[in-house]
């Protein structure tokens, strides 16, 4: 892989981060205006499309880059692939949203969305430090990983401490329905989130 190479295939990771964090705004724009929830999804399902069309370019000009061993060739396209992921995934809680007539924000959903949105912004820090990555700077990319890894891991103790709540309370049980079901959507995000991070270390291992 050439230095040029290189640098098209972080220029497509960044845009990819960009994209998820423009969906972030959609999603932020929705809860805070939840009537307007159809418009929100919208905008975040055109910037699912964008986020199709940088990945899928990326992948017909990734055939004719050279990368060696195989297994490095495999690594590369996966780190792509699954930062493109998570853009499906944040398309997918917001359909949810409409899907299941969500019209009331409870603090958790709030507390789950502004979560997405910070864990965002440490993939695109992640990916900005392994960009220039060397091995003085590897101090700072552990960092990072582990930063933008913790989230999964709170947004984990948050989920069973709202799943809990919506069995432990006297809920409506289309409302549990809708809510586990919004709630599971938003854990998918998280956990495309945790395998970028496993790309971004194996990159640097290899």
């Amino acid at each position: 892989m050439t230095d040029k190479e290189r640098e098209y295939m972080f220029d497509q990771a960044i845009a990819l981060t960009e994209v998820l964090n423009r969906q972030c705004d959609g999603l932020m724009d929705m809860i805070d205006n939840i009537d307007n929830r159809e418009i929100a999804a919208n905008r975040v399902s055109s910037l699912e499309a964008d986020g199709d069309y940088i990945f899928h370019e990326f992948s017909m000009r990734f055939n004719y880059i050279v990368i060696e061993p195989s297994e490095h060739r495999a690594m590369v396209f996966s780190m792509l692939r699954h930062i493109e992921q998570a853009v499906d995934m944040i398309d997918e809680l917001a359909k949810s949203v409409v899907r299941y007539n969500i019209s009331e924000v409870p603090d958790g959903f709030r507390s789950a969305v502004n979560g997405i949105c910070g864990a965002v912004r440490k993939e695109m820090h992640l990916v900005n430090v392994l960009r220039v990555y060397d091995s003085s700077r590897r101090v700072s990319f552990i960092r990072a990983v582990n930063d933008f890894d913790a989230f999964k891991v709170e947004y984990s103790k948050m989920y069973d401490m709202l799943i809990f709540d919506l069995f432990s309370n006297d809920y409506d049980p289309v409302y549990i329905m809708k809510w586990k079901s919004v709630y599971d959507a938003v854990l998918k995000v998280f956990e495309s989130f945790e395998v970028s991070a496993d790309d971004c270390y194996r990159y640097v291992i290899f």
